[in-house]
C-alpha cells in the first residue's frame, strides 16, 4: 500500500508481499491534509480502477481556523466497465467486468462520488440555510482531472491538499488532478438544493453529480412514478447496451422512474410522449434541435436554461438507448409490470 501522507522509503515500506506474509511499519504525519492511499502492487492502474483506495484526513494539531456546521467527505473516482464476455450473472443480474482497453485509454464508463454514480442525487446530503459546510474533496482518478464546483454558492475558503497554509478565497471551482485534494467551505445562502458537480461535464454526465439539500424530506413532493421499483435488467442485447449507455451518459441529468431531477426530466414514459424520430434527432444533435424545435426550447426554459450537451453518440448507440427506453415503458404498461 502507498500512503501519500507518509515520508518513508518506498523500496522498504511499500514492497509487495506473497500470500500469507505480513508487513508493518510506522510513519509520522508531518503535514495536515486530505491524502490518498492505494494499492501499490502491479498492476496499479487496474487495482485503483477496481476500488483499491481510500482517503486519510490528517487534521492540523490545533484544528482548522474556522468552525463549521456540517462536514462531508467527497471522493471522486472513475470506473471502466463492460458486460462480462462470458455472459455470467450475479443474483440473476448481468455481471460487468473491468474493461482494460478503455482503462488504458482513460475512457471511463462511469464517474462517481463516494463509489456510486449519481448516489448523492438519489440521497442528498442535508444542510440548513445559513450553515457553513466543509467538504473534504479527493480526486482518486486514476486518470482524469476533476473541476469541483458547487452550484449556487461560492467556495469562500479553499485549502489546496487540505493544508490551511494553502488558502484561496472566493473560488468558483477547484481543479484537482489524479490524487489531488482540497478542503472547501461555503455557506448555504437560502433554502434549496445545491448541486455538487465536476464542471468537466463529460465526467458529470457519467455520474459525478451530487446534491446538498435543505429539504426536510428530500425530493418527496417532486417524485413522479415513485411507486415504480428500480428497473429490472433487459435481456435483449440492444436494450441491455442501451441501459449501460443511459447510466453512463444520461443519468447525471435524467432519472427514469425516480422523479424529475434539477437538470432534466424524468424519462419514464418518454416513448409515449415523443416519437422515435424525435428522440433520435434529439440524442444525435440537441443543439440543432434547440434552434428550431418548439418542444426542445420549452424544455430548455423549464430546466434552468441548461442545454443538453452533445453526447457524441453514434447512430447505433442512439438506437440502443431508445430501445432501452421502449423496454422500460413496456414494463410499466404490461400486465403485472412495474
Amino acid at each position: 500500500m502507498d500512503f501519500h501522507a507518509a515520508m518513508v522509503s518506498p523500496q522498504d515500506k511499500y514492497r509487495s508481499i506473497a500470500p500469507g506474509q505480513t508487513i508493518s511499519f510506522e510513519f509520522t504525519l508531518n503535514y495536515p491534509g486530505v491524502f490518498l492511499y492505494h494499492c501499490d502492487t502491479p498492476m496499479i492502474l487496474e487495482h485503483i480502477a477496481s476500488g483499491m483506495y481510500g482517503a486519510m484526513i490528517v487534521e492540523p494539531r490545533d484544528g482548522y481556523p474556522t468552525r463549521v456546521d456540517r462536514e462531508y467527505v467527497i471522493v471522486q473516482s472513475e470506473f471502466y466497465a463492460k458486460p462480462d464476455p462470458a455472459g455470467r450473472t450475479l443474483d440473476n443480474v448481468p455481471l460487468y467486468v473491468l474493461d482494460g482497453d478503455k482503462l488504458r485509454a482513460a475512457q471511463s464508463t462511469h464517474t462517481a462520488f463516494n463509489g456510486q454514480s449519481n448516489g448523492m442525487v438519489k440521497k442528498p446530503l442535508p444542510a440548513k440555510p445559513g450553515e457553513r459546510v466543509r467538504l473534504y474533496v479527493l480526486n482518486v482518478g486514476p486518470s482524469k482531472t476533476s473541476s469541483f464546483h458547487v452550484v449556487g454558492t461560492i467556495l469562500d475558503r479553499v485549502w489546496i491538499e487540505g493544508n490551511p497554509d494553502n488558502q484561496f478565497r472566493g473560488m468558483q471551482s477547484v481543479l484537482l488532478g489524479s490524487s489531488n485534494s482540497a478542503i472547501v467551505e461555503f455557506v448555504i445562502p437560502e433554502a434549496g438544493s445545491y448541486i455538487m458537480i465536476d464542471h468537466q461535464f463529460a465526467n458529470a454526465s457519467q455520474g459525478a453529480v451530487g446534491l446538498i439539500s435543505t429539504a426536510a424530506e428530500i425530493g418527496a413532493k417532486d417524485v413522479e412514478h415513485h411507486e415504480i421499483p428500480a428497473s429490472a435488467t433487459p435481456t435483449d442485447p440492444d436494450a441491455l447496451r442501451g441501459k449501460l449507455l443511459f447510466e453512463s451518459k444520461c443519468q447525471g441529468c435524467h432519472s427514469i422512474g425516480e422523479g424529475a431531477k434539477l437538470l432534466g426530466p424524468n424519462l419514464a414514459g418518454v416513448t409515449r410522449r415523443r416519437s422515435t424520430d424525435w428522440l433520435t434527432r434529439w440524442l444525435l444533435d440537441p443543439a440543432k434541435m434547440l434552434e428550431s424545435d418548439a418542444d426542445a426550447k420549452a424544455l430548455l426554459g423549464e430546466y434552468k436554461q441548461v442545454p443538453m450537451p452533445n453526447l457524441g453518440l453514434s447512430e447505433a448507440e442512439v438506437q440502443q438507448i431508445i430501445r432501452y427506453l421502449h423496454w422500460f415503458d413496456e414494463q410499466i404498461s404490461s400486465p403485472g409490470g412495474r
